[in-house]
C-alpha cells in the first residue's frame, strides 16, 4: 500500500551503492524476509543508511511488494518440518501392544504410589488429629499378655532345666565322694576287726593257783594269835587281787566281741542307706 510506505525526503547527497547492495542482501535473507517492513527499515537506519538508500534497497529487493502480499494473505502455515514432527490433530496414533501395556503399568504404578503416600499421610497425621490415638481392644491386650506369660514360662523352664543339670552334677559328685568315704570306712573297720580277731588267736595265760606261803609248824606255836589273824587277812586280800586279775583277763575277749558286733551293725546300717 502506498499510504504505508515511508516518505523519503529529497537528498542532495549521493547514494552509496555498496551500502545499497548490502541492504538488498540483508532484505533477501530467508530469516529476515518474513520480518515486518518497519523493523527492517529501523534496523537499516541504525546501521547508518539514509532514507534514500533504504528506499532503493527495498524497491530492488521487493520488500514493498512482499509487504503488500503479507497484508492481503492469511498467516502462513507452519513449515513442513514442524508438521512432520508432530501428528495432526484428530489423527489417531498407532500404538503397539507393548506401548499399551507399558502405559497401563506406568499408570497403575503411579496411582499406587500416590494412594500409598495419601494413606500414610492420613494414617500418621490426619487420623490421630481427628480421632486421637487408637486404644487397644481387650482381645489385643489379652493376646499380648498371653504372649508375655508364655515367654516367661519358657524362660522359667529353661532356668529350671539348667538348675536340674547343676543339681545332678553336684549330687553325682557327692555320691561318688560318699561311696569313696564308705569304702574307706569299711576298709578301716575290716582292719580293726582283723586286729581284734587276730588277738583272740593267741593262747591265754592259764590261771595257776597261787600257793600262799605257809608258816612252818614249829613256828606256829611261837606266833601269837593276833599275828595269825593278820596273816589270814593278808591272805584273803591276796586271793581277792588274784580273782580281780583273772576277771580282767577274761573280760578283754568279751570287750573285743562287743566292739566287733557294734562295727558290724554300723556297716549293715550304712549299706541299707
Amino acid at each position: 500500500m502506498a499510504s504505508t510506505a515511508v516518505d523519503v525526503p529529497a537528498e542532495t547527497s549521493a547514494v552509496r551503492e555498496d551500502m545499497v547492495q548490502t541492504a538488498i542482501k540483508f532484505l533477501e535473507n530467508p530469516n529476515v524476509v518474513n520480518t515486518p517492513l518497519a523493523q527492517k527499515q529501523k534496523f537499516l537506519q541504525r546501521k547508518g543508511l539514509t532514507d534514500r538508500e533504504i528506499q532503493l534497497a527495498c524497491e530492488k529487493a521487493g520488500a514493498y511488494v512482499l509487504h503488500e502480499q503479507q497484508n492481503r494473505l492469511p498467516p502462513p502455515l507452519p513449515q513442513p518440518s514442524a508438521i512432520s514432527r508432530y501428528p495432526m490433530y484428530g489423527q489417531p496414533m498407532q500404538l503397539t501392544l507393548f506401548d499399551r501395556i507399558r502405559e497401563v503399568v506406568h499408570n497403575i504404578a503411579l496411582f499406587s504410589i500416590v494412594a500409598y503416600v495419601i494413606h500414610k499421610f492420613y494414617e500418621r497425621y490426619i487420623a490421630p488429629f481427628l480421632f486421637g490415638k487408637k486404644k487397644k481392644s481387650i482381645e489385643d491386650t489379652i493376646d499380648e499378655l498371653d504372649g508375655n506369660i508364655k515367654t516367661s514360662v519358657n524362660e522359667l523352664k529353661e532356668d529350671l532345666q539348667s538348675v536340674k543339670v547343676e543339681v545332678d552334677k553336684i549330687s553325682s559328685s557327692n555320691e561318688s565322694q560318699t561311696n569313696r568315704q564308705l569304702v574307706e570306712l569299711k576298709s578301716e573297720i575290716a582292719s580293726v576287726k582283723g586286729l581284734l580277731l587276730g588277738r583272740k588267736q593267741f593262747p591265754s595265760v592259764a590261771n595257776s593257783p597261787v600257793v600262799p606261803p605257809s608258816i612252818p609248824a614249829w613256828q606256829m606255836s611261837s606266833v601269837p594269835p593276833d599275828n595269825i589273824d593278820e596273816q589270814d587277812d593278808h591272805e584273803e586280800r591276796k586271793e581277792d587281787l588274784e580273782e580281780l586279775g583273772s576277771g580282767s583277763g577274761s573280760s578283754e575277749p568279751e570287750h573285743g566281741m562287743k566292739t566287733s558286733e557294734s562295727s558290724l551293725e554300723i556297716i549293715t546300717h550304712d549299706e541299707q542307706y
